[in-house]
């Protein structure tokens, strides 16, 4: 395997644990105003410790919005 496809390999994997720790977060906090209403992110990149507020990667935006484009009546 290359060097090049162990670093891509290497970083999808670290995104993929980050991915996993922040849902795993939300799941397991019991105080739901800590918790956002709903979940209109697929992918996280991080929440706010103090306000609970998810930030959604640019790719699940992108995604988000794709979707709702072509989804208007």
């Amino acid at each position: 395997m290359s060097e090049e496809k162990k670093n891509k390999a290497m970083n999808i994997s670290t995104n993929k644990a980050k991915e996993m720790e922040a849902r795993l977060e939300q799941e397991n906090s019991h105080k739901t105003e800590e918790t956002p209403a709903g979940d209109v992110y697929s992918k996280v990149e991080k929440k706010d410790s103090e306000s609970g507020v998810e930030k959604p990667t640019k790719e699940a935006v992108e995604e988000a919005v794709e979707w709702s484009q072509e989804n208007q009546m």
